[in-house]
């Protein structure tokens, strides 16, 4: 259905400073958390990522990600590859991406490694108002036309985009940085004057806590997580926790701004195996008050499955982090 008040909004607001797409499950898409993470694991993965946000709005925001790391002892790293699409306003803004990542891996002793990656992207951002009702489509004798005297309906905007991250663990605890949008290109709708698309600062560190049985074997492990997230004027820490016992995971991760307001809430389960993965979260803003809040919320599910290699990778240990 064409929405007439979407467009009204949105060429109301010539220039707008937009903001990253954000899963909630930070650890089920690492590549897009940090490009250091190609390849961290001994096993080929293959990550797919579905986001809904809003899904009673008009908005009918969705997101799309898939994503393939292997780690290859002839290039001391990992390299990766990565599809993002997401819809805004029910598929008139559309931004598709494609990366490539390479991430070099060193073992600084038998317990500490390192890990430095980048990520070389090419973004194709589409502007489509054609089936979008105007003001002056509408006559208030015939009812809607099909002609209008307004320009620039179908515009198209694409960049080259590069990103850089650094990880580190030791042991049970482990600790990134990463730093998207590097060289801040430039892409906008609606205006003459392109604006730069800010850099988006990332850090994110946590540690696996195991808790043994009466025969000294894990029986469960808590992993607490902190991640924090800078892109222009915004900011926020989330603050989350997962617990892991046999092939089920559970999550909870709290949002909130740098003044610790919280702002909303996650809720995560997982179903894991050596091979693979399957979780649910939902996503509830607290922006919007009691039941409204609830049924505005954003669904994300996410599979992710592991092939092992013929032989595992020498000298480096896989990272323990959350699994989603």
């Amino acid at each position: 259905m064409r929405k007439l008040w979407i467009f009204i909004l949105f060429f109301s607001i010539k220039l707008v400073s937009g903001q990253d797409v954000e899963f909630s499950q930070y650890y089920a898409n690492p590549l897009y958390l940090n490009p250091a993470f190609a390849g961290s694991e001994n096993y080929t993965r293959i990550a797919l990522n579905y986001k809904s946000l809003l899904p009673s709005s008009y908005g009918n925001y969705t997101d799309y990600s898939a994503s393939v790391d292997k780690y290859f002892d002839g290039v001391s790293g990992g390299l990766g590859f990565q599809i993002m699409n997401d819809k805004q306003s029910q598929g008139i803004i559309n931004n598709l991406s494609f990366s490539l990542i390479y991430a070099y891996h060193a073992s600084l002793s038998n317990n500490w490694a390192l890990s430095t990656g980048f990520k070389v992207g090419y973004n194709i951002n589409t502007l489509n108002a054609n089936n979008v009702v105007l003001p002056d489509m509408i006559d208030p004798v015939n009812g809607v036309s099909s002609t209008t005297m307004e320009s620039g309906l179908h515009q198209k905007s694409m960049y080259f985009d590069f990103s850089f991250g650094m990880l580190t663990w030791y042991e049970n605890y482990y600790f990134g940085v990463a730093i998207d949008h590097l060289t801040k290109p430039q892409s906008s709708f609606g205006s003459d004057d392109p604006g730069p698309i800010d850099r988006k600062y990332t850090v994110n560190g946590g540690m696996e806590i195991p808790f043994y049985n009466s025969i000294y074997r894990v029986n469960m492990t808590v992993s607490p997580n902190f991640i924090y997230q800078q892109q222009g004027s915004s900011s926020k820490i989330n603050l989350g926790a997962y617990l892991n016992r046999n092939y089920f995971t559970t999550g909870i991760w709290l949002r909130t701004n740098t003044q610790l307001n919280f702002t909303g809430v996650v809720a995560m389960l997982g179903f894991v195996t050596d091979y693979s993965i399957f979780a649910y979260s939902y996503d509830v803003p607290f922006y919007k008050g009691g039941f409204d809040g609830i049924i505005n919320g954003a669904h994300e599910v996410t599979f992710v499955y592991k092939f092992m290699y013929k032989r595992k990778r020498k000298k480096m240990k896989a990272i323990k982090c959350p699994k989603f």
